[in-house]
């Protein structure tokens, strides 16, 4: 659900543009907190249940429920950002997986969702090669500097404000896991 609900809402931060604290003027980071439903779950539950929620999300918007950015249908295979969202599983499974419980360090917090994060990237980008190359069979004709341009679009340009999504992310869910004792 915090993936569901977490793709429709946008990152804000709140800078001052001047000394003045009463022109507050809150400013998008071009990303959604999608993400951080990925590493939430695999911070706080662990690497069966952030695996099993980001298969759960990827088989609910395949079966045409509008959970994806742009809708859900198994037409998303065709979008070349579906990799990324395949890189959902084994980033949430890696993060998961590296914050054992009982093991209840900040900084471990922050790496294991970093290397979720790249996971997700590497998912995401062997799916835009592949993309790439397989579509022009199927009628459509790419740029000559098509994969390059995804890949800027898709993991180079959001990936200053993913970290520092990644960051807030770790440090709530450090502080949950103190409060359940876990």
């Amino acid at each position: 659900m915090l993936t569901i609900f977490g793709t429709f809402i946008e990152v804000f931060v709140v800078l001052p543009t001047s000394n003045d604290l009463e022109n507050l003027k809150p400013s998008s980071l071009g990303i959604t907190y999608q993400l951080a439903g990925v590493f939430f779950t695999g911070l706080v539950g662990g690497k069966n249940a952030a695996a099993y929620a980001q298969i759960a999300y990827v088989i609910m918007g395949l079966f045409k429920l509008p959970i994806f950015y742009q809708g859900g249908s198994f037409e998303y295979f065709q979008y070349p950002s579906f990799g990324y969202i395949l890189g959902f599983i084994p980033g949430a499974w890696l993060c998961g997986f590296l914050v054992l419980p009982g093991k209840r360090r900040l900084e471990l917090f922050a790496m294991s969702a970093f290397l979720g994060l790249l996971v997700i990237h590497f998912c995401g980008i062997v799916y835009l090669i592949l993309y790439t190359f397989i579509t022009p069979f199927f009628g459509n004709v790419l740029s000559d500097t098509y994969l390059w341009d995804a890949i800027n679009w898709y993991s180079i340009t959001p990936f200053p404000a993913q970290l520092a999504l990644i960051c807030a992310v770790s440090v709530i869910a450090f502080i949950l896991r103190i409060i359940l004792f876990y």
